[in-house]
């Protein structure tokens, strides 16, 4: 297939005058086009795999603290219908998001680019104090048999990527590492922290799946890892995220389950990860992990739901805030968020923040600026009609003062409606992501997340959107 120039992809903007609210519109850019992998780099098709070509999802995004504009985003590339895509792809803008271009090189996350495993999936990354880039992944066979939690590094910003390392690795399917998340710590130069959890299926059919935190304290060169947080015989954690607080404090967000219930947690270390406090956060979600957003149409062809807890602690302070999906009594899904301000001690009621009319919002993410402005993104189906297309929009709502109340939040579109139903099916859904990319950068935010293009020869792509408070 043919890659995409290196040069800078061309800025769409969506409007030109401001909006009826007096907020300036979003500046959408398109990132991705035809993917640079060769059709036939990977595993062929068969036992229930296909291969979805030119295919981009699960979009992460960082900030160069040290280079003001300069935004990292790296992504999955061509997806296959089950466990994860091809390849890693990663591009790059110095102007906060107007443009961007591709990396020099990707990390060997697979077999196609370069490294040992036959798919990767579950991005991340995140930038240091120093302007050093560090990205983790999963990657794993193709069965699912070998998993392996990895990380690569670049010295120069996200352009040229190093070999990875590995942080945890099993070849034996009883067990299972799963969602990366990976964070610098502002506050201390050089360290950096990578969480993920690992199932534990016991010869008698029970299960565990602990929390595993891997630290390096040069700047992502070498790295020690370890077990941090255990749980008792069926019950476990998924979708880890860890985020440093200005006093010291740690905080790690997850989706805890057992057997029968479910829970958004978050808990807290105040001496370095050694040791972490039972849930601060606690909140009982009646879904698992993989129960369907509500199909509007019936149809029996529904968006997949692996939407896990995010945190967005505000800088230099002891603010932190929450957001995931909960559920009504109807079944639809909402963005819920909730707010701490003495480092994750104590948290404020749980509200639903979106402002979807009917039906569900998806897959929320989130993000704070230095001053406080909080934004969260989220797709949803409020513009859904009765043919059989799944007209699906992006928004994003933003909140200066009084968060904790849902009427201090403003909404402002984004980009839509595309039709969702051309997004390739997987074993699990249409899959819009399990995350979208969002971060404050300067003084606006950057969202980077996935569209339907209407083209089946090239279905999804990423575009990016900056917008202000």
């Amino acid at each position: 297939m043919a890659a995409l120039a290196a040069a800078a992809f061309t800025c769409i903007v969506t409007a030109q005058s401001a909006l009826a609210d007096g907020t300036d519109p979003a500046v959408v850019t398109p990132i991705t086009g035809e993917s640079p992998l060769a059709a036939d780099c990977g595993l062929p098709e068969g036992d229930g795999y296909v291969l979805n070509p030119d295919t981009e999802v699960q979009p992460m995004v960082a900030a160069d603290p040290k280079r003001p504009g300069r935004l990292v985003a790296v992504y999955q590339q061509d997806r296959w219908s089950k466990y994860g895509g091809n390849g890693t792809g990663v591009v790059l803008s110095d102007d906060n998001g107007a443009t961007w271009k591709r990396s020099a090189n990707q990390p060997a996350f697979s077999r196609c680019d370069g490294g040992k495993y036959d798919v990767t999936t579950d991005h991340w990354v995140t930038m240091t104090p120093s302007g050093t880039a560090l990205a983790a992944a999963f990657s794993l066979s193709r069965t699912g048999e070998e998993t392996a939690i990895v990380v690569s590094r670049s010295g120069d910003g996200g352009e040229h990527w190093e070999a990875p390392v590995t942080l945890g690795h099993d070849d034996d399917p009883r067990y299972f590492n799963d969602r990366p998340a990976i964070t610098a710590d502002p506050y201390h130069p050089g360290t950096v922290y990578a969480v993920w959890d690992r199932v534990d299926t016991q010869p008698s059919g029970e299960w565990v799946q602990p929390v595993y935190l891997a630290k390096s304290t040069d700047d992502g060169r070498t790295w020690t890892s370890r077990k941090v947080y255990d749980f008792p015989a069926n019950s476990g954690a998924i979708g880890t995220e860890l985020v440093p607080m200005a006093d010291g404090t740690l905080l790690i967000g997850m989706h805890q389950e057992t057997n029968t219930s479910a829970a958004t947690q978050v808990i807290r270390s105040t001496d370095g990860g050694e040791t972490w406090s039972e849930p601060t956060l606690d909140v009982p979600a009646p879904f698992a992990v993989g129960v369907k957003i509500p199909d509007p149409d019936d149809s029996g062809d529904p968006v997949r739901n692996a939407t896990l807890p995010l945190l967005a602690a505000q800088p230099d302070g002891k603010v932190v805030n929450a957001v995931w999906q909960s559920q009504d009594a109807d079944g639809t899904f909402h963005a819920a968020y909730a707010r701490s301000t003495d480092s994750g001690k104590t948290w404020s009621k749980p509200v639903n923040v979106d402002k979807t009319p009917t039906g569900s919002a998806a897959v929320p993410a989130i993000a704070v600026a230095p001053g406080g402005t909080v934004a969260i993104t989220y797709y949803d189906f409020r513009n859904n009609t009765s043919a059989a297309t799944l007209p699906t929009d992006f928004w994003a709502v933003t909140c200066t003062t009084d968060c904790t109340k849902p009427g201090s939040w403003r909404e402002r579109h984004i980009e839509g409606p595309f039709d969702a139903r051309k997004v390739p099916p997987t074993s699990v859904g249409r899959l819009l992501g399990d995350y979208t990319g969002l971060v404050a950068s300067n003084s606006a935010f950057v969202a980077v997340y996935g569209v339907a293009t209407g083209d089946a020869d090239n279905p999804v792509d990423l575009h990016s959107a900056t917008f202000y408070k």
